[in-house]
């Protein structure tokens, strides 16, 4: 069996949570089922053209073979205007869909696929392209909607005709938010729709060394660094926490636009000494262990590696978060953007360690329903029954 997934972002020195899951099912499938293999179908033309020959056209990254499209005439006149003026064109949207469409189509590996799986939906072309291949070549298609946000400016836009006759022509859709398996039901899409939630390798988060009580005074948050994300609260809480707490510390893991802004809030909140912008790492582990509690941002996978970490996990009431952490019990909900219930739920935390040690527990029973032995199989009877 050859799936072909189908993402539109994976470049070698760019490889974020949804590159990582994909990466990872694959070789986890793979390794179960030697006669499952797996390509990706993704593009080099967002590049910036003095970077394009840095980047190959086809790579091999353990089990999973990745394929670029592009660049192209069209894509360059593209990204021209999209990036040096603001605008988009939908004739040259159009123009660059097919043309990406035509190149994939001509290749003979994408003959043999089996399967076409579409991960995300944010941006049309690789869902359209996907169809399209697998209309082509008359084989089934999946659609994984990783997002628990509908409509602009950072959810999918399943609500349009266009990606509405797309789910409608899927063989299976899955998704991980019961909010947005209510939608795809409103939308008749029930008998084809599928609750997968996103996972981790539980076994690669757990210490090596049990934790050493440190009184809880170091906090970590991991995230991208974008106003969707909203690291900007959590640094004004912590400032509350400093008073409370004056041993406390605070490390920042990611990077994103709001980076440099965030450099200069903590240097006008003089929290220098304490707050640490640790930049992009794409091994979390060590920051995780060498903290005592977890501070969330609207981010699903990163409160599965804190919860396998052995952490407590502090999080917004938002979107996926709310559904999967129960509050008081396996994690603490605060109202999104709240500093001041952020603050309070942190220096809770970081003075009772009882109530540290009931999260730890709990969160580790919980984040054994997202390992990968349990969902990955999931996923491939899905493919095993198309």
């Amino acid at each position: 069996m050859k799936v072909c997934h189908i993402w539109q972002n994976f470049l070698p020195l760019e490889i974020g949570g949804l590159e990582r899951y994909i990466l990872t099912l694959s070789d986890y499938l793979h390794q179960q089922n030697p006669y499952m293999h797996f390509l990706l179908l993704t593009d080099k033309s967002t590049v910036p053209i003095l970077q394009l020959q840095k980047i190959p056209k086809r790579q091999k990254f353990n089990s999973l073979e990745v394929y670029r499209l592009g660049p192209s005439l069209i894509s360059v006149l593209r990204g021209v205007f999209l990036h040096s003026f603001h605008l988009k064109f939908k004739f040259l949207d159009k123009l660059f869909t097919i043309g990406l469409y035509r190149e994939a189509a001509s290749w003979r590996e994408t003959r043999d696929v089996d399967i076409f799986h579409i991960h995300g939906i944010w941006e049309p072309q690789y869902p359209i392209i996907g169809s399209l291949l697998s209309q082509h070549f008359h084989r089934p298609l999946v659609v994984s909607l990783h997002g628990d946000v509908i409509g602009p400016p950072y959810g999918m836009s399943i609500d349009t005709a266009e990606m509405i006759n797309l789910l409608n022509y899927a063989n299976i859709i899955t998704t991980f938010s019961k909010d947005i398996l209510h939608i795809l039901r409103e939308l008749g899409l029930e008998h084809k729709s599928y609750l997968i939630p996103n996972f981790i390798d539980t076994k690669k988060f757990t210490r090596q060394v049990p934790a050493i009580d440190t009184h809880g005074s170091r906090i970590v948050m991991v995230s991208r660094l974008d106003a969707f994300k909203d690291p900007i609260t959590p640094i004004l809480a912590f400032r509350i926490v400093k008073k409370e707490v004056p041993e406390a510390t605070f490390k920042v893991v990611g990077y994103g636009p709001l980076y440099g802004y965030l450099t200069e809030l903590v240097r006008k909140l003089n929290l220098q000494d304490s707050v640490i912008l640790a930049g992009k790492h794409f091994n979390v582990r060590k920051f995780l262990w060498d903290s005592d509690v977890f501070v969330a941002t609207k981010s699903y996978i990163t409160v599965l590696e804190a919860w396998a970490a052995g952490l407590p996990v502090v999080a917004p009431k938002f979107g996926i978060l709310k559904e999967i952490i129960s509050d008081n019990d396996d994690g603490i909900l605060v109202p999104p953007g709240d500093v001041k219930q952020l603050a309070t739920a942190l220096i809770r935390l970081l003075k009772d360690e009882n109530l540290r040690k009931k999260l730890v527990i709990s969160g580790r029973q919980k984040v054994m329903k997202y390992d990968i032995r349990c969902v990955a199989q999931q996923i491939a009877n899905i493919y095993n029954s198309l």
